[in-house]
């Protein structure tokens, strides 16, 4: 059995980032979850779980009062229940769920991978209570299945709601597919296809808005950035926001608080506020998934157009498409500073 990756740096408070697998690992019926941000390493703003499983695992119906959630789909095919209808999503689509929402999930492949971004609350006190911690990435999932006493214990400790007990998702029908393909302009669950976010066309990236301050309440906004290799984005910090970064294809030169460091697929990297980082990708196709909070900075894109081709591939973006103006940036909380 192969050891459990350790966190490359970790510190409360302060920046920090995480190798793809590290963090801490639990086990549930037939998943494994792993930790790669605690709410007590980010201030209290956010955790972020890489959730794998195999074909048949599921998680019950259930809510959360104050849990802000969202899932971004790595691999495979993964059913989900969101507010009373069903949705068949793949790579790359975006899941919204804010509290109160109704909501549970079944994959459908040998092999489902995604990220869930969770705000506003501690699903790792979840995962701790329902679930297995472990020492290492591999074990016989099917060995310790979901426990009726374990998750009333939850109920009573943590921030989850079941609607049903723990019945599986039915698999006995299959979804129909369904998506929003635009983005609403309140707080709804909704599902969006990859690609059908709001697009922009930025110092030669594709920046595609997924979630922002009008469907999150102010509390974030997420993007989806994709470019080709020797794409960069200067040094810069932010007064108010906290960053955070993960890798989900191609590797990312990323230099931050003087450290440099590569991101490769899996990676993660937290930047909170007055720290000064900036990026390069190496790879010929790169894609990352930006979390910013709180959910104003998107207003950046407001004086920009958006892009009449949505879903462009980056290899066709030309060059003299829009920049970022450095003299009027600092309202929008993005501040440049002089190469180091």
């Amino acid at each position: 059995m192969s050891e459990q990756p350790e966190s490359m740096k970790q510190s409360e408070g302060t920046s920090f980032y995480t190798v793809s697998g590290s963090g801490k690992l639990y086990g549930l019926e037939n998943q494994l979850v792993h930790m790669l941000a605690e709410a007590n390493q980010t201030n209290q703003l956010f955790e972020l779980a890489l959730i794998t499983g195999g074909k048949g695992a599921y998680f019950p119906l259930h809510c959360h009062e104050h849990l802000f959630e969202t899932i971004f789909v790595l691999e495979g095919k993964l059913e989900v229940m969101l507010d009373g209808k069903k949705y068949m999503v793949t790579a790359f689509d975006y899941v919204h769920i804010p509290p109160k929402t109704i909501h549970g999930y079944r994959m459908h492949s040998h092999k489902t991978r995604f990220i869930s971004y969770t705000l506003g609350g501690q699903m790792t006190n979840v995962y701790q209570q329902i679930g297995k911690l472990l020492l290492h990435n591999e074990w016989s999932m099917a060995h310790h299945a979901f426990d009726a006493a374990s998750f009333q214990q939850a109920e009573k400790e943590s921030d989850i709601i079941l609607m049903h007990g723990i019945r599986e998702l039915s698999n006995t029908t299959k979804p129909p597919v369904l998506f929003h393909s635009e983005l609403p302009c309140e707080v709804k669950p909704y599902v969006l296809e990859a690609g059908e976010g709001k697009q922009y066309i930025i110092d030669g990236q594709l920046h595609e808005l997924i979630a922002t301050a009008e469907t999150t309440g102010g509390g974030f906004s997420h993007f989806v950035v994709e470019a080709t290799k020797g794409q960069y984005f200067p040094p810069h910090y932010h007064k108010v926001h906290t960053e955070a970064l993960y890798c989900v294809e191609g590797k990312m030169n990323l230099h931050l608080n003087g450290e440099d460091i590569s991101l490769m697929p899996g990676d993660f990297a937290y930047i909170p506020p007055d720290t000064i980082h900036s990026y390069e990708l190496v790879s010929h196709s790169n894609k990352f998934l930006l979390l910013l909070l709180p959910g104003k900075i998107e207003q950046l894109y407001e004086q920009f157009e958006e892009s009449q081709s949505p879903s462009i591939c980056p290899y066709l973006i030309q060059k003299g498409n829009s920049a970022i103006d450095r003299e009027s940036s600092s309202q929008y909380d993005l501040f440049f500073v002089e190469k180091e």
